[in-house]
């Protein structure tokens, strides 16, 4: 847990809402040390008893229209086979296809899984860096909580979408404020927004970019020492949505990653001087193989949660994760339990000290740090192999901004709406939640919201940043 002289500025890309297996699962069939899956290793039975197994054919987008279930109560019928509230052992992963069924969605395809030539820039930076393959989100539930952990180390107890609970917390941008340091949080454009709404609740601005700073900040070498990077949560013109939640297309999402990527790689001093980690932010209710953990009880940060009812001692659902960076080893796998709340904690370890003595929550004190894996002494400077091209997308034929809008939109309107309530309560009360119809409307929601909420970022906009 010691600070690597090397590492000068941390990098993390979260996406949204895709499993291991999902993503990174048929690497094993060229790398058995991954593990993932070769083929139809794992069953889930429907309401029927019908079987339903793993497979390939996950397409990029229209297979999952229906929103798999990814609240606490879906998160534990996947995980248990059973419904929440029914006692059960340990998970055993067998509730995917009739959660899924139960929503009105097709039980094979909440199984089925990307092959790597699909997602062709994830599977080389895969190839090139590390793998982790034990990373599991923190909590059995939605973005926002899970989030919380990444941000916070803790989400204070809650398992809801509410943005207003993490006002409570010392965010890891002001423990590093604090300490001498920079950070930041990289949102695409005002008509995106972040989900990290809560520290423009404490009027925190300073902890805040667009896209087109992240992208000025790598090419002269001007990163903070701590910067989160969100991609575009919703199709807008010619930008189509990259975020990868269902049922958002994958490729975009994968090209996305490769232009982090490359935006880190645009200034030799920037690429050799920062760990990029990129990581979802939960598996958005697709199947996994691999049963979460117990949290150890000496990590357990004593936060419990009423409604429902669960006290923080079980990890949620694998997710992918890749660290990258000039100085870890060629095409590793590592098996280390990480969580979110590895995040802040090798953020705390590398730029504050030691996690266990200057991390407040149980938590991220106990959490594994990616920085064991810094182990080069000296920099790698090949590039991935990049045999596969970007694809090249039209928005027109991939965008949802006319459909409806998923579970995920609803919620982001919502707490939108929740921080315009607190900072322009006259603004709040001409716009309404409930007449958000479309992807294309809650994207103009959003835009004339922040336009209120974080005015700087339409000054950006006006200058020509995205």
């Amino acid at each position: 847990m010691r600070a690597n002289p090397k590492i000068e500025h941390i990098v993390v890309l979260m996406m949204e809402n895709r499993s291991f297996d999902h993503i990174l699962g048929f690497m094993m069939r060229e790398d058995p040390d991954i593990d993932g899956i070769v083929g139809n290793d794992h069953t889930n039975r429907d309401s029927s008893g019908e079987p339903h197994s793993t497979t390939d054919g996950a397409t990029f987008q229209g297979q999952l229209v229906e929103d798999p279930g990814h609240d606490f109560v879906d998160v534990y019928a996947q995980m248990y086979g059973v419904p929440f509230g029914t006692a059960a052992g340990e998970p055993d992963m067998s509730g995917f296809a009739r959660d899924y069924e139960g929503l009105g969605g097709n039980p094979q395809d909440i199984m089925r899984c990307f092959r790597p030539e699909q997602v062709p820039n994830t599977a080389a930076l895969a190839r090139e860096y590390v793998v982790c393959d034990r990373w599991f989100s923190s909590v059995p539930g939605p973005t926002l909580p899970n989030r919380a952990f990444a941000h916070f180390g803790t989400s204070f107890g809650r398992l809801d979408m509410s943005p207003l609970y993490f006002s409570k917390g010392s965010s890891i941008y002001e423990r590093l404020n604090a300490a001498g340091s920079k950070a930041k949080i990289y949102y695409y454009a005002q008509w995106s927004g972040t989900m990290g709404l809560t520290f423009l609740l404490n009027n925190q601005r300073q902890y805040f970019g667009l896209w087109g700073d992240f992208l000025n900040d790598c090419k002269h070498n001007k990163l903070p020492q701590y910067a989160f990077v969100e991609p575009p949560y919703y199709d807008n013109g010619s930008v189509i949505a990259a975020d990868q939640h269902p049922d958002h297309n994958v490729q975009a999402g994968d090209n996305f990653i490769r232009q982090v990527y490359e935006a880190v790689r645009s200034n030799n001093d920037t690429w050799h001087s920062t760990l990029l980690i990129v990581v979802w932010d939960e598996h958005g209710g697709i199947f996994d193989h691999v049963p979460p953990p117990a949290v150890d009880a000496a990590h357990n940060d004593g936060f419990a949660s009423t409604a429902p009812t669960f006290n923080f001692d079980r990890y949620g659902v694998r997710v992918p994760a890749l660290i990258i960076s000039p100085y870890v080893g060629k095409g590793i796998v590592d098996h280390t339990l990480y969580e979110h709340a590895s995040l802040p904690g090798t953020a705390t370890a590398q730029f504050i000290g030691d996690p266990k003595s200057n991390s407040p929550h149980a938590r991220e004190q106990g959490a594994n740090s990616v920085l064991s894996l810094v182990t080069l002494a000296d920099a790698r400077d090949e590039m991935p192999d990049w045999s596969a091209k970007p694809v090249q997308l039209d928005p027109a034929a991939v965008t949802s901004a006319a459909k409806g809008i998923a579970k995920l939109h609803i919620d982001h309107i919502n707490e939108v709406h929740a921080v315009l309530q607190k900072q322009n309560p006259a603004l709040a009360a001409q716009m309404d939640p409930a007449s958000v119809k479309t992807e294309a409307d809650a994207s103009q929601f959003v835009a004339t919201a922040l336009a209120s909420i974080h005015p700087e970022a339409a000054e950006a906009a006006a200058e020509g940043r995205p």
